[in-house]
């Protein structure tokens, strides 16, 4: 059987990861393209070499233009690579631009998709992702839902393809990693980590400097704020003149190193869907910077709270989670499976 997987962000690498790896056991045709989406190509190598993925076949290159024009450039440019590759099934991860690009291009081609994440929701019709996945569920021939919650969506909305709870690929992956790391949280912490990265926070100049502000803040209460600042993040602070100084600005780290600063550390401050999850494996307390978010089963026992505008009272918010000495343990982690999510989606797609 012959697969095609379809990437462009490092999240997509990711998720990827151990699909890779059970289609490659199983004697599978694998060809994977990168879309070059992500514009620093080298970040991604850094990746796929961490998680012991073969580079990609194909490298589309496509310029960091409009959210319209490269989601073109995606569809154009995949359009023959598919054709020659003639793959028995498209696997498309997640919802970024270079997964919609994927699944619309091989739908129109009568290639069958494979929707890996399929069925999140936010309920936000003006964040791209949102409406990138549900275009996608609705083009897909197989839907893979990572959650319980996510399979109801799908129901819900009536998908045409074929639905399946099949557990989370990341928490594969993370179950992985937590093993060979050994990863345990200090007793005494005090560094809290930031991630910043979506647009409708840093394209706003009132947001962002407000968000910078929020990290000061807690700085000057004795915390060690790690702020590992995504590229086109700091283009963007740089342009707006937003001084820095009190937070610990470091460089993108590796899949590895972000799970041992999350381990570490005392909350997340973070606008991010992937790191909301691993920060509950983890058990470090979240505040997430957005209206809503995808992964609700992460409200559990307020381990995370939606903070979609900055006032004072919600900084005496957080600051109160992190006076907070004992942290309730997750319940429910089961909702993300048993981290054999890979094993299933390519048994089912083998089928």
């Amino acid at each position: 059987m012959k697969f095609c997987l379809v990437v462009g962000t490092r999240p997509q690498i990711i998720k990827s990861q151990p699909i890779v790896r059970e289609i490659l056991t199983h004697g599978g045709k694998l060809s994977i393209v990168h879309t070059g989406q992500h514009y620093d190509y080298e970040m991604s190598k850094m990746f796929f070499e961490e998680l012991k993925i073969r580079e990609p076949d194909i490298n589309l290159a496509v310029k960091p233009r409009s959210s319209a024009n490269q989601l073109a450039q995606i569809i154009m440019k995949l359009e023959n690579p598919l054709r020659k590759l003639n793959p028995d099934v498209v696997l498309v991860p997640g919802d970024t631009r270079s997964a919609l690009g994927a699944a619309l291009c091989a739908n129109r081609l009568g290639i069958k998709v494979a929707h890996i994440e399929s069925g999140a929701r936010s309920m936000e019709f003006d964040m791209e992702e949102e409406v990138n996945r549900r275009i996608i569920d609705h083009c897909s021939n197989i839907l893979f839902a990572p959650t319980p919650w996510c399979r109801k969506n799908l129901q819900k909305e009536s998908v045409l393809g074929d639905i399946h709870f099949s557990g989370d690929t990341m928490y594969d992956v993370f179950i992985k990693f937590k093993n060979m790391l050994d990863l345990n949280k200090p007793s005494n912490s005090k560094s809290v980590i930031m991630t910043i990265h979506r647009k409708d926070n840093i394209e706003d100049i009132s947001k962002i400097t407000k968000i910078i502000q929020l990290a000061k803040k807690i700085s000057s209460k004795g915390y060690d704020v790690i702020f590992p600042i995504h590229p086109h993040t700091a283009k963007k602070i740089k342009s707006f003149g937003i001084n820095l100084d009190g937070i610990n600005i470091i460089e993108p780290v590796k899949y590895s190193e972000m799970l041992q600063l999350l381990s570490n550390a005392k909350m997340l401050l973070t606008d991010s869907g992937g790191l909301q999850k691993e920060s509950y494996w983890l058990n470090t307390p979240c505040v997430t910077l957005r209206k809503s978010t995808e992964w609700v089963e992460t409200f559990e026992g307020g381990h995370n709270v939606l903070v979609p505008k900055l006032t004072n009272s919600s900084f005496d918010l957080i600051l109160r989670k992190l006076s907070n000495k004992k942290v309730k343990k997750q319940k429910n982690i089961k909702h993300f499976g048993n981290g054999m999510a890979a094993k299933k989606i390519v048994s089912i797609l083998l089928k």
